[in-house]
């Protein structure tokens, strides 16, 4: 999705193996370097910026928080966030350009996109990584949005003390081979196949969702019995792992319909004859609840990290930092 902000377009790639906050960084700190956006700029809110690009704002405020303390904006309190008058000195990026410029004709020679060559120099640089001061963690989920949304929340509640990535767990093998991490987290709904995934290389935490999650089962189960429930994902992958929970937990009695996201007769299908309909997190972010009828229906399925379950982790991250030294504690602090 592209959008014009602030004198420069912001281009977010959602099939992009770059994590969203890395990309919205990136594009904002160049517009910046380039001039494209001036000193004192106004950038959206946290809030428009996220609507407008159908992003979490917590993942906003984090690329903002992270622009801030590299010296690109400042943010008052009523007065939003604006480019810095000074913003930090950087090498002149013309030299830069010339060089990634030449790096995407040659990959296009030899059949490569932009947004392989971009996905290709983020794993080179991060495979360069070793373990350092702050506890790196992997959460794995079934959907993108899920699982990035409990990364941001991790790190959020370890600020200084861990990082956290999203991954989607048919691609977490990969993200083991290529960088370092010192723990992976899932769901308890995931836990038995990603500890067979991750088959030893890091310690797994099985993280249980908060109570938000229970009532929307809780509400599924108090169906009357030849309800329809549709289960509108924007990946089959969700689509299957929400099916086999609620089997295992729903109602008796209660006929499930699936619908992907590009599969008009299936979603017709739904919205004729669903008496509930459950959308995950990407399938709102794409506008699938839009083409549905009575909203009073539509539910998001989604959940939030129950407090036990961060205090678990929490837990492992200071066990990894103890044995790591007061030094590395020292650093992670700085």
């Amino acid at each position: 999705m592209t959008v014009a902000a602030a004198g420069g377009d912001l281009d977010i790639a959602r099939d992009s193996d770059v994590p969203i906050s890395t990309q919205l960084y990136w594009q904002l700190a160049y517009q910046i370097d380039t001039g494209r956006l001036h000193p004192g700029s106004r950038l959206p809110t946290v809030r428009e910026l996220g609507a407008i690009l159908h992003v979490n704002p917590n993942t906003v405020r984090a690329v903002y928080r992270r622009l801030a303390e590299a010296g690109y904006v400042v943010s008052r309190q009523g007065a939003g966030t604006r480019v810095a008058a000074r913003a930090p000195q950087r090498r002149t990026s013309g030299a830069l350009e010339a060089l990634v410029a030449e790096l995407l004709r040659s990959a296009a020679r030899s059949g490569y996109s932009a947004d392989e060559v971009a996905s290709a120099v983020y794993a080179v640089a991060a495979e360069r990584k070793r373990p350092g001061p702050r506890v790196q963690v992997l959460f794995v989920e079934c959907t993108t949005s899920d699982a990035q949304r409990a990364a941001e929340r991790i790190a959020d509640s370890f600020d200084g003390l861990a990082d956290a990535d999203g991954v989607l767990i048919d691609r977490m093998d990969e993200r083991l081979g290529r960088f370092h991490y010192d723990l992976v987290a899932t769901s308890t709904f995931h836990a038995d196949e990603t500890i067979a995934l991750v088959n030893g290389r890091a310690p797994v935490i099985a993280m249980l969702a908060a109570p938000s999650y229970a009532e929307l089962l809780d509400e599924v189960r108090a169906l009357p019995p030849g309800s329809t429930v549709g289960l509108v994902c924007a990946t089959e992958r969700s689509t299957e792992n929400i099916a086999q929970w609620l089997r295992k937990s729903g109602g008796q009695g209660v006929e499930l319909l699936t619908a992907l996201q590009g599969d008009e007769t299936a979603l017709d299908r739904a919205d004729r004859t669903a008496d509930l309909l459950l959308l995950t997190r990407e399938a709102f972010e794409i506008g699938l609840a839009a083409r549905f009828g009575r909203h009073e229906r539509i539910r998001e399925w989604t959940y939030d990290l129950d407090p036990a379950g961060l205090e678990l982790l929490r837990r492992a991250v200071e066990r990894i930092r103890a044995a790591r030294g007061p030094e590395a504690a020292g650093r992670a602090r700085a």
